[in-house]
């Protein structure tokens, strides 16, 4: 028995699009699949659940037991990865008591901070982490495992942290290899 869907069982899911070679695990959560679109070259590993406006370039990898929250939108783009356990929230509730909590009660008792997560070519996120609303990984940007992203992350820097700040820079191996070998896939970026 194989655990990823085949490219029938797939479509029969009806994603908004969806490339070539997509392996997504039979024991992943899909929520609106209608607002999903898939590249080429992405692997979905068990126990991920998917809900909302995601959009997922190619060459993504997304690890076991991560969770994108899209409401309002996340956007990954070419060669990037979501380590195990990671959270990406495009929509965070109000705490202070002032406002009710629960996707249960009328939209005009909470208070919604929202905004579009977006994942730019070459980032990675470390296991464990957590992403707010309305931040945005810039290219080659990462964070370190345990990270936790409330604002955004500067080009090409290594990040850790809660909040996650910058500890260093990151070198442009990736991009230059990604350039040499899949020229296809980086003109379309």
């Amino acid at each position: 028995m194989n655990s990823f869907y085949n490219e029938y069982e797939l479509r029969a899911l009806g994603f908004a699009s969806l490339g070539k070679n997509v392996l997504i695990s039979k024991k992943c959560s899909i929520y609106n699949p209608e607002k999903i679109s898939i590249g080429s070259n992405v692997r979905i590993d068990d126990f991920c659940l998917l809900s909302g406006n995601i959009t997922i370039g190619n060459y993504v990898h997304i690890s076991a037991f991560s969770c994108l929250y899209g409401r309002f939108g996340i956007k990954i783009g070419n060669f990037c990865g979501i380590s195990p356990r990671c959270s990406l929230f495009s929509a965070s509730d109000d705490f202070s008591g002032e406002f009710m909590i629960s996707p249960m009660v009328k939209e005009e008792h909470i208070n919604l901070k929202t905004g579009v997560i977006t994942l730019e070519n070459y980032s990675q996120i470390g296991a464990n982490s957590i992403l707010m609303p309305a931040v945005t990984i810039k290219e080659g940007a990462v964070c370190a495992a345990f990270s936790f992203v409330k604002t955004s992350l500067e080009s090409w820097s290594m990040n850790k942290g809660i909040p996650a700040k910058k500890y260093k820079d990151r070198r442009k191996n990736v991009k230059f290899l990604a350039e040499k070998f899949y020229k296809k896939e980086v003109a379309n970026d």
